[in-house]
C-alpha cells in the first residue's frame, strides 16, 4: 500500500512529476515517523528516541498521493547553522513546491509552543486546505483532550473540523487523516 522513495536534502533532487502530494510538518519529537508508519501499516520511516532525527526531504508513495515528511522545527540538539539550513529547506518546499496540495501540521496534544504558532500563521495563510494533527491523544484523559484541542483551535484560530485527533501508538483517528485526504483528492478531480 505504501512505501519510501527516497530522502533528499537539495531542492534538485526531489522528485519531478505530476503526482498530487501532502506533506507533514512539526516540531522535532512530535511523532511524524510513527504516525506515517500507522498510516502505511508498517514500518516504512525511520524513528528515533532522538528528536530531530528528520533532517531531510523524505518522499513515501501511498495508493493515491505522495506523502512528504519535512525535518521537524524547534532543532532543540542542532548547532545555529544546521538549524537556519533545516529552516531553509522546510520553506523551500512549503514556498516552491508545485505537487503541494494540502499541509498537516502535526502537534503533540501536551505540549503547544510559540512556534507551532508561527509555523500555523504561515501555512494558513499559504494553503487552503491545511488541518492539524494533535498527535498523542493516548497520553492524555478525554477530559484533557477535549480541553486541549479547544484551546489549539482557540489560540491558532482553525475550525475544529480541521484538527484531527490521533495516536499511532494506538492507531487511533488513522482514519481520519485519510479522510482528510480523500476530500481534497475528490475536490481535485471535479475541478
Amino acid at each position: 500500500m505504501a512505501k519510501f522513495i527516497k530522502s533528499s536534502f537539495v531542492e534538485k533532487e526531489w522528485i519531478l512529476d505530476n503526482e498530487t502530494e501532502f506533506c507533514f510538518v512539526g516540531r522535532s519529537n512530535v511523532g511524524k515517523s510513527s504516525l506515517i508508519n500507522s498510516m502505511a501499516k508498517e514500518k516504512i520511516a525511520i524513528t528515533s528516541k532522538t528528536p530531530g532525527r528528520t533532517r531531510l526531504v523524505n518522499f513515501f508513495q501511498f495508493k493515491d498521493f505522495r506523502l512528504i515528511d519535512l525535518p521537524g522545527y524547534g532543532f532543540a540538539n542542532v548547532g545555529k547553522e544546521k538549524k537556519i539550513e533545516l529552516v531553509g529547506i522546510i520553506e523551500k518546499y512549503l514556498t516552491n513546491r508545485i505537487n503541494l496540495f494540502g499541509v498537516f501540521q502535526i502537534i503533540d496534544i501536551n505540549v503547544f509552543s510559540n512556534e507551532d504558532k508561527v509555523m500555523s500563521n504561515f501555512l494558513k495563510s499559504k494553503f487552503k486546505n491545511y488541518f492539524v494533527i494533535v498527535n498523542k491523544i493516548d497520553k492524555v484523559s478525554k477530559n484533557i483532550l477535549n480541553k486541549n484541542i479547544e484551546q489549539i483551535a482557540k489560540i491558532i484560530q482553525i475550525e475544529k473540523e480541521n484538527i484531527i485527533p490521533v495516536s499511532s501508538k494506538r492507531n487511533l483517528g488513522i482514519n481520519l487523516i485519510f479522510n482528510k485526504i480523500s476530500s481534497c483528492l475528490k475536490s481535485i478531480s471535479e475541478k
